[in-house]
């Protein structure tokens, strides 16, 4: 249960982080950038921190 709540935190910290990435990005920017690209950024991230939660300490 402990990891499933890591990994669901990381998940929320990549999506916050990529916002906040967007929201500093100049409006037109924005505007340019297709919606999928942001959420597949998010995946990602999110897939990555909870890879990392749920291997094996050594």
């Amino acid at each position: 249960m402990d990891r499933l709540l890591r990994a669901a935190g990381w998940c929320a910290l990549a999506f916050l982080l990529v916002l906040g990435v967007v929201a500093l990005l100049p409006r037109t920017v924005q505007d340019a950038v297709p919606d999928a690209v942001i959420g597949g950024a998010v995946l990602v991230l999110g897939a990555l921190g909870a890879r990392r939660v749920a291997r094996r300490p050594r």
